[in-house]
């Protein structure tokens, strides 16, 4: 790789990073439309979790499993950290804690290892593991 293309491609995982963290930075302040907006309509959201509520999902179909039902169950606010985070190309591995109780005192406390890609300036897919029975367990409350 010449030089002038191995900064172009340095340069191109740095905006990635930078995108990345600032879909967790808006998550965490609870700019979910902002978040939202980081994602490509036809994003391929896959949650590795047990149906119902693993699976694939669309921008929309995001947005609806947050609205009807991770925000129902919350009695607070719901926070993400970024604790590790690598780049290779157009993908950026990410690591992260988040925290929330929900309406029956259940803390909310998941780790996180997510896999993005990102194409012309918008995650276009996004694969997140999870501990899916804590997740199950805070959703049932």
């Amino acid at each position: 790789m010449s030089a002038v293309a191995e900064d172009r491609q340095v340069s191109q995982e740095a905006e990635n990073k930078a995108l990345v963290t600032a879909f967790f930075a808006d998550v965490d302040a609870g700019r979910a439309d902002a978040a939202f907006a980081r994602l490509a309509p036809d994003v391929a959201f896959e949650l590795i979790a047990p149906a119902p509520h693993g699976g694939l999902y669309d921008r929309d179909g995001l947005s609806r499993f947050f609205a009807e039902v991770m925000a129902p169950a919350m009695a607070g606010p719901f926070s993400v950290k970024v604790t590790g985070m690598t780049a290779e190309g157009d993908r950026v591995a990410v690591e992260t804690v988040s925290n929330c109780v929900n309406g029956s005192g259940m803390l909310y406390n998941n780790r996180y290892h997510s896999l993005f890609v990102i194409r012309d300036g918008q995650i276009v897919a996004l694969r997140e593991y999870l501990d899916s029975a804590h997740l199950l367990a805070f959703i049932a409350g």
